[in-house]
């Protein structure tokens, strides 16, 4: 007989990237349990997220964020104001639903909140995804400067985990796809760090055909398909990648087709819109093909289908990102970042190759090595059977 888990919120503010992903599949884990067990978590989720979620209330419960509460916390400029701001709501909310249990979908900026007395004195237990933890090993430090912010970074990193722990009742810190991470942390700062995988869903795949589909989105069928998809940042590396097309001969860029899709990031907009306009004068045999938008799950799945490669040589980002999964499901090769979690996922699961995401030409280089490919083998299987969202539903939730 299942035990009834305690009374849990299930916090996360942001609906940009994979937030909406990951909390998908709790969602329907949560929609095949018992009402007893359902009935005793409730997601506290961004307004916006209503869109997603409303089929979805008759079985779980949510309590979304009014938008002039969410304009409230946007408003607070310091990362650490406006995370206090948010553990004031939640701290109402653990009263209201009588709430023995918090989980963070993205813990990183609550560490500093976790850690201090009135929080610790409340008796909540606590857990969280820390998305950037700090390895040394994975940072640049090539250049005096580079690894002056490396140290820097570090030694940050090491005191907001040390205040976090401080904590009694933060039971576990989860990290993403990175087991050799957990190990370091747990033997440097004890042992409440946990392994969870990127989870992604193998289920749903894309019905229509390549060809269709490839017509639909507005991309030359004979073209070979580079994708950058996603919450477009400047992680991402856009203007790095672009620049590495000049590695690649005229006459083989006529091949190339760059599929670009995702939300860009409020003040990105201009730098990746002027890096691509560049790069449209400068190559104009290349096609250029853009959906500046939100994708669900539906739509991302016919985008992974008609791409043949797809670019994550991510810079100054360390951890996993779930586009390995994406990519895997559907076989397709990365052109990913030598640095942290994704190079050794990459590597281990024969996955693509890693490139120095500040060299752009390397990343061109790589491109040119794709492109004269005429068939490209990737096994995903392997990968996806190591990454189910069972078994990361079941870790964060119980």
């Amino acid at each position: 007989m299942m035990t009834i888990p305690e009374r849990t919120l299930i916090y996360d503010r942001d609906i940009s990237g994979h937030h909406l992903d990951y909390l998908q599949f709790l969602v329907e884990y949560l929609k095949k349990m018992p009402e007893t067990v359902r009935s005793q978590f409730v997601f506290v989720l961004h307004e916006g997220a209503k869109v997603r979620f409303g089929k979805d209330e008759k079985y779980v419960q949510f309590r979304y964020i009014p938008e002039k509460q969410l304009e409230a916390f946007m408003a607070l400029t310091s990362v650490l104001r406006r995370a206090s701001a948010e553990m004031n709501y939640l701290t109402g909310l653990v009263n209201e639903y009588n709430a023995n249990r918090i989980i963070f979908m993205h813990i990183d900026a609550f560490q500093y909140e976790v850690g201090r007395g009135a929080i610790r004195r409340s008796g909540v237990k606590l857990s969280g995804l820390l998305f950037l933890p700090f390895r040394k090993y994975y940072e640049d430090g090539s250049t005096l400067k580079a690894k002056v912010r490396r140290d820097l970074r570090g030694l940050r990193k090491g005191l907001q985990i040390n205040w976090m722990l401080r904590n009694p009742n933060l039971e576990k810190i989860f990290l993403l796809n990175d087991k050799q991470g957990v190990k370091e942390y747990n033997q440097r700062f004890g042992q409440r760090f946990d392994f969870l995988p990127d989870p992604i869903e193998v289920g749903k795949m894309a019905e229509k055909s390549v060809e269709t589909l490839k017509n639909e989105y507005g991309v030359e069928v004979a073209r070979r398909v580079f994708l950058i998809y996603g919450h477009l940042s400047a992680r991402k590396n856009v203007s790095n990648i672009l620049e590495g097309l000049k590695q690649i001969p005229a006459e083989e860029r006529q091949k190339m087709c760059f599929l670009i899709c995702g939300e860009p990031e409020k003040g990105y907009e201009n730098t990746l819109f002027s890096a691509i306009q560049e790069a449209e004068k400068k190559y104009p045999e290349i096609q250029f093909v853009k959906h500046f938008r939100f994708f669900d799950p539906h739509s991302t799945n016919e985008v992974f289908k008609i791409v043949d490669v797809v670019l994550v040589p991510y810079i100054n980002f360390y951890s996993s990102s779930n586009i390995l999964g994406l990519a895997a499901k559907y076989s397709k090769p990365l052109i990913a970042s030598n640095l942290g979690v994704m190079e050794g996922l990459v590597t281990h699961y024969k996955l693509g190759v890693t490139v120095p995401p500040h060299r752009p030409e390397a990343i061109g280089e790589a491109m040119h090595r794709y492109l004269h490919l005429n068939q490209i083998d990737i096994d995903g299987k392997p990968y996806l059977q190591d990454h189910s969202a069972e078994v990361f539903c079941q870790k964060l939730l119980f």
